[in-house]
């Protein structure tokens, strides 16, 4: 690239032969140096070199015209999570566009902002599902890469964003399979003497987040009106655990509890006693209702790894993620006949939308059972006006006599 490249200017007007005139702008390529005029035809001079200057000043100051930076993509991203997106979205989710982000940096992170091309994203996304990388985080990798880049855009950095030229892959989704009723059961049975017994007929009949259940506190319980208010969330950062509120309005949300679920919750807080009592002063005071043994918050991969040998001494055969009993209830519900809007809010799902978009596999055996319970109220009532006309026809004997 050129180390001087000479600010437009606007060139004297040219009288052309038909007696119209000629305005004329310089500008010189930035990457190349090479000389561009551009020209318009107007009816006077004056007009001309008027429209020649005001050009010229508008190139002049374009923000867009200057050199393109010689920073590279990696030193670029490592400032724009530290300024731009760390004051727009939490930590946890830092960490997730950091995630994302890790092959398009591995792959492009030492080169120059300016060298990046449509045609390198093309690349990469290909090669990324080469990999065996699912379409989704694709997706997301892509969605990192263009926001990274339109703030590159923002701050001069670069004179458009590569990714706007680029179509990221469909997202496939996988239909997921619930666990059974009967998978359900065998897993919360082998539970039955587990310390954590009740956290997971918590998950199970509630629907809720596992960072949610651990963010549980009893203030949250109300036993007289059986319910558990949901306003918080537990999630790990690097090596930091962190509470903070839901993430909508939606999340925040409050449970209806069975009285089974309750008898549990009164025999996991007579346990509970049982092991404050024993650890004493050690014995952490913050009112979690699910606890580490010493009272402290659990860890959520603690909780997850617990899951997993609960969930192989079940022997169910097949791999349950403990986010599964939250889709097993889910379905359940849906499958029951509750309103899509009700099992929305029970979900905290920000919008119904959501909740279509995973459960949507759902409603057309919902959709059948409705068109068969339809049916059968048609016919029912078709019958019974059928004998209600028969016993108007038959003759009255009083009438005959």
């Amino acid at each position: 690239m050129p180390t001087h490249i000479k600010d437009p200017y606007a060139v004297e007007p040219r009288r052309l032969p038909s007696g119209r005139w000629k305005g004329r702008v310089v500008r010189y390529d930035l990457e190349t140096g090479k000389r561009h005029e551009l020209t318009q035809t107007f009816d006077t001079k004056r007009e001309a070199k008027q429209w020649a200057e005001t050009e010229a000043s508008r190139y002049r100051e374009d923000p867009n015209r200057k050199p393109p930076s010689e920073e590279t993509l990696a030193s670029f991203f490592k400032k724009w999570l530290e300024t731009t997106a760390s004051g727009r979205v939490r930590d946890t989710t830092l960490l997730t566009y950091q995630r994302y982000a890790a092959p398009l940096l591995d792959a492009m992170g030492s080169r120059p902002l300016k060298s990046l091309t449509p045609g390198d994203f093309r690349g990469l996304y290909a090669d990324m599902l080469k990999a065996g990388k699912a379409t989704s985080t694709v997706h997301h990798t892509h969605v990192v890469a263009h926001s990274a880049l339109d703030e590159a855009v923002n701050w001069g950095l670069l004179p458009f964003n590569p990714t706007d030229r680029v179509k990221p892959p469909r997202v496939v989704s996988p239909e997921f399979v619930p666990p059974t009723v009967e998978e359900s059961q065998d897993l919360l049975a082998a539970a039955e003497t587990d310390r954590l017994k009740a956290l997971w007929w918590f998950i199970a009949l509630t629907g809720c987040r596992r960072g949610e259940a651990i963010a549980l506190k009893w203030t949250d319980i109300d036993c007289s009106q059986r319910t558990a208010l949901i306003q918080r969330t537990a999630a790990e950062f690097n090596t930091l655990l962190t509470v903070h509120d839901t993430k909508t309005a939606k999340g925040r949300r409050t449970l209806a509890l069975s009285p089974y679920l309750l008898n549990i919750l009164d025999e996991h807080r007579e346990r509970q006693a049982v092991e404050r009592d024993f650890f004493g002063s050690e014995w952490n005071r913050e009112g979690w209702v699910f606890p580490s043994e010493r009272g402290s918050m659990f860890w959520p991969t603690n909780v997850s790894a617990h899951w997993r040998r609960l969930r192989d001494r079940a022997g169910v055969g097949r791999t349950i993620r403990l986010h599964d009993l939250r889709h097993a209830m889910a379905t359940s519900w849906l499958i029951a006949g509750v309103p899509v809007k009700v099992v929305s809010e029970r979900l905290g799902h920000a919008s119904i939308s959501i909740t279509l978009q995973i459960y949507g596999h759902v409603l057309p055996n919902m959709q059948h059972d409705a068109a068969e319970q339809m049916e059968a109220a048609f016919l029912e009532t078709g019958r019974r006006r059928a004998a209600e006309d028969s016993q108007k026809r038959v003759p009255n004997d009083l009438d005959e006599s």
